[in-house]
């Protein structure tokens, strides 16, 4: 018989539990204070981290969304002026998505806001050894298995 309460399964059920309620906490106060997503953050975000500008490809595999998802995310974030496409200029096939002024703005206040809530939900609630240890294990966790487990 399948054991329900095996430690694996609700470490794995802790993590997705705390996971959801932190980016539920964060999308509200995004949305509360600034009238955007955490979708629209984590977007903004990365494209300002990459220089500014990245490709549609690289933001999709970032954020962890399709190729259509993306598309959507950047045509509501270009409706808000938040960025807008560019063409690469050394690769006619490749579009960029570049954050605009208005977009460089927002991800201030949203630093703001977010750092805030960090501090609240996080780093209030944890010791300096302990966040060490959680992003060691997060950094850990998100890197593929290079190989099989044993026992």
């Amino acid at each position: 018989m399948v054991d329900c309460n095996d430690v694996r399964i609700h470490t794995f059920g802790v993590l997705l539990e705390a996971m959801k309620r932190l980016n539920s906490v964060f999308d509200r106060s995004l949305r509360d204070e600034l009238g955007i997503s955490q979708s629209f953050f984590e977007a903004l975000l990365r494209i300002s981290r990459s220089g500014g500008h990245m490709s549609m490809g690289d933001l999709a595999g970032q954020i962890a969304l399709s190729s259509g998802g993306v598309t959507r995310l950047v045509d509501r974030m270009i409706d808000k002026d938040l960025v807008e496409r560019r063409s690469c200029p050394t690769d006619r096939r490749v579009l960029w998505v570049a954050i605009t002024e208005s977009g460089t703005a927002m991800l201030e206040a949203a630093l703001d806001v977010h750092l805030r809530d960090l501090e609240t939900e996080i780093n209030s609630r944890i010791t300096e050894a302990e966040r060490t240890t959680l992003i060691d294990v997060m950094e850990r966790l998100r890197e593929p298995v290079t190989s099989q487990p044993t026992g």
